[in-house]
């Protein structure tokens, strides 16, 4: 939606990319760039999918990913 010609704000161009680790959770690091290059921010989150039954997270979180989507390279898998 950057740069949209209703959105206000500048426009920008964003990567977002998953680090998979041996555990539970993974890492989603996210950099938000100026149209000239620089780095307007940085931005990284630890997430995991959480059982709502079991009230715990996912033992294997990448298979539960590549189970739910379309494309599973999107998220590094």
């Amino acid at each position: 939606m950057n740069g949209h010609p209703r959105m206000p704000g500048p426009v920008t161009r964003n990567t977002c990319g998953f680090t998979w680790g041996e555990g539970k959770t993974f890492r989603i690091e996210q950099t938000i760039r100026k149209t000239d290059g620089t780095v307007a921010a940085e931005i990284t989150a630890v997430g995991g999918p959480m059982d709502l039954k079991a009230r715990r997270l996912v033992a294997e979180p990448r298979e539960y990913f590549r189970a739910l989507a379309s494309d599973p390279g999107l998220f590094g898998l």
